[in-house]
């Protein structure tokens, strides 16, 4: 998060590039000599691991900060979407590589690394940086040159003027609030409640069984009697990028709550039936792996339609004054849990240690149950909303239920209407079902 405030979003994904390529030349060369080093190779892969977690804090941000809040959605989901499409062709050069006797078996998937690091390096110049973080450093000329980029080809009648000046005004909102971006503000107050929604959402992902389908699919398709699993995982990978297409356009359309809701919901509803199944057969007959079959990729599907809202969410429910330390913390948990989860599951599902198997699916279950009840209580409709309304629906305690019902004055249609007690005079927030507009 100090990389991205200091260096600026552009000028961070070429660094994340760099030490990408850095970590990816240390693993390659640990078998140089004829002979491997383990321990070479684990920094290398450590290395390159840095380099992922700096891109889920620059990313999302980048993103979230160059669309406007009607296209958010579609662009963040863009992250998401190389990302699936990544792990689907790294899945099958590693199957075709496996077959080789010779180094290429593992030189082959390590060396492919370099690509994406590259193209990160070779684009970054060639990017607009984020007109907000250019304001937020005093960069106005900068800024308004770089919304130009940005948003005059999506209206003829967009005024980078007015659009920066409004952004200045909720800066100079912010910064009028001496801890406005302490860390002790994300204890308290509106920042408290996007932290939390930031954190939960990213965590209960995780606890959903995202990591465990990730780290040990295998195990679980061979507790419910799959015998030829690589085709099935392929085809699982490639439908859930499939489904992870669809956060382009149904975020921005229906709305964040009910794919979230219902896309838990659902994924609750299959695991449970395939830990079910499981119970009901110790020795399953053809039709039931059949069905554990059709119900896990039911349950992929569900999953990627509801994972690009993860991201999307996450990035929403950051503040403008704190939007790197959000970022950070949340992603820090979603992976913690990850880590936890994938260090765990295999005891929990070992003959010799908790012997659930295939029953496992009851624990993930049960988490997407409780990840519906939560969106429901605690994340509310942010579709549509600019930044910096987001900012003031949270500052002035809006309720969850109460987000949809509001609405803003816009100016030309695409600029944003900022809202402050110093600066309420400029524009009209308006309750729909309580007031006439």
């Amino acid at each position: 998060m100090y990389l991205n405030n200091y260096l600026g979003r552009r000028l961070s994904l070429a660094v994340t590039g760099a030490v990408s390529i850095v970590g990816v030349v240390i693993e390659v060369t640990s078998a140089v000599g004829g002979k491997g080093r383990f321990g070479q190779f684990v920094a290398g892969k450590t290395i390159a691991s840095i380099a992922m977690g700096l891109a889920v804090n620059i990313v999302p941000v980048y993103l979230s900060e160059t669309s406007t809040g009607a296209a958010r959605g579609f662009a963040v989901s863009l992250y998401q979407n190389v990302q699936i499409l990544g792990v689907i062709l790294a899945s099958g050069v590693v199957y075709a590589s496996s077959r080789s006797t010779t180094a290429s078996a593992y030189l082959t998937p390590i060396g492919l690394q370099f690509i994406a690091p590259m193209i990160m390096i070779v684009a970054s110049p060639f990017l607009p940086e984020s007109p907000r973080w250019l304001v937020w450093k005093g960069r106005h000329e900068e800024a308004r040159s770089a919304a130009s980029r940005l948003f005059l080809s999506s209206t003829n009648s967009f005024d980078a003027a007015k659009y920066i000046d409004e952004i200045q005004i909720a800066i100079e909102a912010e910064r009028s609030n001496e801890n406005a971006a302490s860390w002790a503000d994300l204890m308290h107050g509106p920042d408290l409640r996007r932290l939390l929604i930031a954190v939960g959402v990213q965590s209960l992902q995780q606890a959903q069984g995202s990591s465990y389908m990730n780290s040990y699919i295998v195990s679980f398709l061979t507790s419910t009697g799959v015998t030829n699993v690589f085709p099935v995982i392929m085809g699982l990978y490639t439908l859930y990028y499939v489904a992870v297409l669809t956060g382009h356009f149904l975020p921005d359309t229906a709305g964040r709550r009910p794919i979230l809701i219902s896309t838990a919901l659902f994924c609750g509803v299959t695991l449970t039936i395939v830990s079910s199944l499981v119970v009901a057969y110790s020795n399953p007959p053809d039709v039931a792996k059949k069905a554990s079959i059709a119900l896990i990729f039911l349950w992929q599907t569900s999953f990627g339609v509801q994972s690009p809202l993860i991201w999307i969410t996450t990035v929403e429910s950051a503040p403008s004054r704190n939007r790197e330390k959000v970022q950070a913390i949340a992603c820090f948990f979603g992976f913690g849990v990850s880590l936890l989860i994938t260090s765990v599951s295999p005891y929990i599902q070992d003959e010799s240690h908790g012997n659930l198997g295939g029953k496992i699916g009851f624990i993930w279950g049960a988490f997407s149950f409780i990840t519906a009840a939560w969106v429901y209580f605690i994340v509310p409709e942010m579709k549509g909303f600019t930044i910096e309304q987001l900012d003031y629906l949270y500052d002035h305690g809006v309720p969850t239920l109460k987000f949809k019902g509001y609405q803003f004055d816009s100016i030309d249609g695409e600029s944003i209407s900022v809202f402050d007690k110093k600066v309420e005079s400029q524009a009209t927030m308006k309750k729909m079902e309580d007031q006439d507009v």
